[in-house]
């Protein structure tokens, strides 16, 4: 199985301090651009056979320009939306009720404090997260546990349009990063990264294959 991770383009939402205000913005202009031209990539590139999207404004807004371009039709899902905008069981907030972020709290520096006043910590989030990434393998390390020797082939490309910290969140818990190991994984808006799962026996499942490729932006687009 072959997990395509983009990221969506840029929105009003990074222009601002969420440490002041938090809204669900859509795309900037810049932002549209960035994912149009994610689309023509991605079509003349990957071959996605499953399409999801986080159902958060600029992520929704990314996936729908990009499906435009390949011709398919993203499924929206509560499970990929970024930090501080779920609740600590992991149920979606009214956009009306976003609240604004901690000052000075970076959720992976301090992983089990609430990043808002009432929503997730890091370790809540990422464990919503992995949920989402088990589910798409969930026969994924029977290797390991005594099963059959060898699972059928999945030749599934997996695209998912979400969040710089749904990709953080994707690194740390398929490589297993423990809670307090502090490593930052940026991601520019439509930087497309590639995991691929391939579990055999006595070898890692998952395959990084590339992180942040921007190659359908200009210097000047990159944000």
């Amino acid at each position: 199985m072959h997990l395509y991770l983009v990221r969506h383009g840029q929105s009003h939402v990074n222009l601002g301090d969420i440490t002041v205000s938090h809204r669900d913005e859509p795309l900037t202009d810049l932002g549209r651009e960035q994912a149009a031209r994610a689309g023509e990539w991605i079509r003349d590139n990957i071959r996605a056979t499953d399409f999801y999207a986080s159902s958060v404004a600029r992520t929704a807004q990314t996936a729908q320009i990009i499906g435009s371009v390949i011709g398919q039709q993203p499924t929206l899902t509560d499970g990929l939306r970024e930090i501080g905008t779920c609740r600590p069981d992991g149920t979606p907030i009214p956009s009306t009720e976003f609240e604004t972020f901690t000052p000075e709290l970076w959720g992976t520096l301090d992983p089990y404090t609430p990043v808002t006043a009432t929503g997730e910590s890091w370790m809540q989030f990422r464990s919503r997260i992995g949920a989402f990434v088990e589910a798409l393998v969930p026969a994924a390390r029977r290797n390991r546990m005594g099963g059959p020797t060898e699972e059928p082939s999945d030749m599934r490309r997996i695209l998912l349009v979400a969040h710089a910290g749904v990709i953080e969140a994707v690194f740390e818990y398929i490589f297993e990063k423990g809670p307090w190991s502090v490593v930052a994984v940026e991601t520019h808006h439509t930087g497309i990264t590639h995991i691929e799962h391939r579990p055999q026996p006595n070898r890692p499942d998952w395959w990084l294959h590339y992180h942040n490729l921007t190659h359908h932006l200009t210097d000047e687009m990159r944000t």
